[in-house]
């Protein structure tokens, strides 16, 4: 092996290193100088040069934290720096690569761990991938709530086991405090994290597949969805039929002549109405953007729906309110707020003295009464844009009133 030209270099860096009364790397010591000529070989100290001193000042901080940089020396026959950490050496042709070779042993891609790797991945989710704002912002805050600083994802990467996840699931979900909607969201982000890492060849196999999820208990939820009546649906009509003077109102009224979610109503323009038809193709977000897709970005999601006379009538009054506007529903120039949308729904029904549901259980009654009135499962999922006949029957409730299934039983049982 050839003899470092760094020899002299290298005497001193561990002669300070030696002298020094701290364990403080050289960086902070009274001559950093000496790495001068790595950073500056031609003696001339560059805007680059400082960058890169900067980020080797970091590395060589952070190295000091798990490795005794005094007891550093120089092999006497190459002039060589080293180090030995657990009976292994670790050499380099100067005090720089040296540092570089003890951090990537340390904090390198090999002992990379979940929590070390989650600002990687989830940079990489959000400019790579077609994860939405709002989906990224959902993974930071369960990465927050369930996974920062728990001991599972301090553990390198490489040396995760499925055992390791299996103990981690049963500590959080034994007392049943975790629904399985926020169980299956976390999951969901190490999914996401581990699948990256095994594409990025840190691992071999995402063992979360192997796990027997059926054997952690979660917390109950009351999932009844109670939708409004069609005696509810009257009333709030007309409720809103003599308020036609206000563009929140009438996107109400017309919500209730559509099975629309919320963010495909405020998306509607009037280039989507074709005679009877309206085509939904689009959608405006919670940060009012407007994407040019549908939620859950499938192709049944885009599609067209017959207008009811009724659902006409809205338009046309809304159209005179509206007519120079690209959106159906606008106001000042701004896509509708669904808090206020909401807002305005509620008020109604304060004032009429029915139950609140949100703008998205108008979607559950309207599908939910069309249902008791005739309308065929196949029929109401191509008009909801649903992929699958079931995700249709979760939103096929009971629309009727405790007195019109009293009447019910008593007619048929006696």
């Amino acid at each position: 092996m050839s003899a470092s030209k760094y020899i002299a270099e290298n005497e001193r860096v561990v002669d300070v290193l030696a002298a020094s009364s701290t364990l403080n790397p050289l960086v902070s010591e009274e001559s950093p100088d000496i790495l001068l000529n790595s950073f500056s070989p031609d003696g001339k100290i560059t805007a680059s040069g400082c960058e890169k001193l900067m980020q080797f000042a970091t590395k060589e901080k952070q190295v000091s934290t798990v490795c005794n940089l005094k007891s550093v020396k120089v092999r006497p026959d190459d002039g060589r720096i080293y180090i030995i950490i657990k009976r292994r050496t670790i050499s380099s042709n100067n005090y720089v690569g040296l540092i570089e070779k003890l951090y990537d042993e340390y904090f390198g891609r090999n002992e990379l761990t979940l929590e070390s790797f989650f600002e990687e991945w989830w940079q990489w989710r959000k400019e790579c991938t077609a994860a939405s704002k709002k989906t990224c912002k959902e993974d930071q805050f369960i990465w927050n709530a369930l996974l920062k600083d728990k001991p599972v994802t301090k553990i390198p990467i490489k040396d995760l086991k499925v055992q390791d996840f299996i103990d981690y699931f049963r500590d959080i979900t034994k007392k049943r405090e975790l629904t399985r909607k926020s169980f299956n969201n976390m999951k969901s982000v190490l999914n996401g994290m581990l699948y990256r890492a095994v594409e990025l060849g840190l691992i071999q196999h995402n063992c979360l597949r192997d796990i027997n999820y059926k054997q952690f208990p979660y917390k109950a939820v009351n999932t009844d969805i109670r939708p409004y009546t069609e005696e509810e649906r009257r009333k709030i009509i007309e409720y809103f039929e003599d308020r036609t003077d206000d563009i929140y109102s009438l996107a109400i009224l017309l919500d209730f002549h559509l099975t629309l979610r919320i963010g495909e109503l405020k998306g509607l323009k009037w280039s989507d109405i074709h005679g009877d038809m309206i085509s939904v193709v689009r959608f405006v977000n919670d940060e009012n953007e407007v994407v040019d897709d549908i939620k859950g970005h499938t192709s049944s999601g885009k599609r067209t729906m017959p207008l009811t006379p009724k659902a006409k009538h809205v338009l046309k009054i809304i159209h005179m309110m509206n007519h120079d506007s690209e959106f159906i529903f606008e106001k000042n120039g701004h896509n509708l707020s669904t808090v206020t949308f909401n807002r305005r729904l509620k008020k109604c029904c304060e004032a009429l003295g029915i139950e609140y549901r949100s703008s998205h259980k108008l979607r559950f009654s309207t599908a939910s009464i069309m249902y008791k009135n005739g309308m065929d499962e196949l029929e109401l999922q191509k008009l909801l844009g649903h992929t699958t006949l079931n995700m249709t029957r979760h939103y096929l409730r009971n629309v009727g009133s405790e007195e019109q299934t009293a009447e019910k039983m008593a007619s048929i049982l006696g």
